[in-house]
């Protein structure tokens, strides 16, 4: 666009000093276009420095960047670095001893290898042995890990995050009957009760501030009113506050005094400098909406899961590298969105939410989904698009979700003649 730009700005100058000013200006432009770096390049970049982290112990970097390197090396239809990218995550599993991920990888590289590379003791010869090695993993830990462990570890899990989402449902139905007798207790004339439902429906919300604490507001109504901008401001009244709208405020730290607003239902603390939430977060029973997107979270406290009204929750674009499982105890969450951040693996008991509708989990470093997600009979939308999944992997998930719009990654295509290269020496 900026290209086109510049020359019907010459045409319309040709012939004169300040069409030769634009010439000027449109070839600096091109040279710093040319300057920019080649997608395919910044592929090899990732991958590399992907190889890099590995060397060096940092098993989550070393994912990271691998799978940002196989996912662009994909946009790219970059064969060769397909597989390199592959044979590197091979190993990157290989050491945290996980051989069904690490053989799977191996193998996926190998199958590239062999259709690109003609020469003979090339990568698709030498990843031999890798694979081999991989292979034999279990045989070694056969005596030290009985085969089953990790799958009941998982299980049982599971059953802890059910029974205490009973616990969690037992004394929330335990506060609706305390609040329904103090109804029925009341002096009040059912005229008075009509009216006030009424005027609590239909009156427009305008500002964050009411006077009186008011019911559930539907998600609409807190989308479109007024918020609070300042803790400050609204630790003057803290009772009265139903909308916290912190927003690019350049927030390094939220103080704990966050958890005086009990009447809350909307927080914003989105596109700040956040590196954690505080466990006081715990105490907005009422919150319905949080939204803490573009911060540098890298981890969830677990007192989230105190959160029992919470419909939406939007964790995007921070540094997680994994979900706390009491997620799962949200059972009135309705949309996820755990989109570009770090995620290496998502937590069973996030299927125990079976509210769910909405599950973001794009640009991650994902390879499988738990099989405990298929609990999720809700689900309707389902975005897993630019992570690291097998065509297995893929097939799983479409299974366990029969009934759900998923958005993965695209496929490797067919090869083209412009992929036939050989390995360099």
């Amino acid at each position: 666009m900026r290209y086109a730009r510049f020359l019907r700005y010459v045409r319309r100058a040709a012939g004169s000093a300040a069409g030769l000013l634009l010439v000027m200006a449109l070839l600096h432009y091109n040279s710093l276009a040319q300057r920019r770096t080649n997608p395919k390049d910044l592929s090899a970049r990732f991958i590399k420095l992907g190889m890099s982290y590995r060397e060096g112990g940092d098993i989550d970097n070393a994912l990271y960047f691998l799978n940002k390197g196989l996912n662009l090396a994909k946009q790219t239809k970059s064969l060769y670095w397909q597989a390199a990218a592959y044979e590197m995550l091979g190993l990157v599993y290989k050491d945290l001893r996980d051989k069904d991920r690490a053989v799977s990888n191996l193998l996926a590289a190998r199958r590239i290898y062999n259709s690109i590379i003609s020469m003979p003791y090339g990568s698709q010869i030498a990843i031999e042995r890798e694979i081999e090695q991989a292979q034999m993993m279990d045989v070694r830990n056969l005596a030290s890990v009985p085969a089953n462990e990790s799958l009941l570890a998982q299980e049982v899990e599971v059953l802890r995050n059910q029974v205490d989402l009973l616990k969690s449902e037992n004394e929330a139905l335990r506060e609706e009957i305390a609040m329904l007798r103090r109804t029925e207790a009341s002096p009040r004339s059912n005229s008075e009760r009509i009216n006030n439902t009424t005027q609590n429906t239909n009156a427009p919300y305008n500002s964050a501030f009411n006077v009186e604490p008011t019911g559930m507001l539907d998600e609409d109504t807190l989308e479109n009113m007024q918020g609070v901008t300042s803790i400050e401001e609204g630790l003057k009244n803290p009772d009265a506050v139903i909308k916290l709208d912190l927003e690019n405020n350049g927030m390094k730290k939220l103080p704990p005094e966050i958890g005086r607003f009990r009447n809350l239902q909307y927080l914003n603390v989105s596109r700040n400098q956040l590196s954690e939430l505080p466990p006081e977060i715990g105490n907005l029973t009422k919150l319905q909406v949080l939204n803490a997107s573009g911060n540098q979270l890298d981890i969830i406290p677990p007192d989230i899961s105190r959160l029992q009204n919470l419909k939406q929750l939007n964790l995007s674009t921070n540094l997680l590298k994994k979900l706390p499982p009491e997620i799962g105890k949200l059972g009135k969450l309705e949309f996820l969105d755990a989109s570009e951040n770090r995620l290496t693996q998502v937590p069973a008991a996030l299927g125990l939410a079976t509210n769910l509708r909405t599950l973001y989990l794009r640009t991650n470093s994902l390879t499988t989904l738990p099989l405990e997600l298929g609990k999720l009979k809700r689900l309707r939308d389902l975005d897993i698009d630019d992570n690291f999944f097998t065509d297995d992997e893929l097939t799983t998930v479409f299974t366990i979700f029969p009934d759900t719009n998923i958005i993965s990654q695209t496929q490797q295509g067919a090869q083209t003649g412009e992929e036939q290269t050989t390995e360099q020496q």
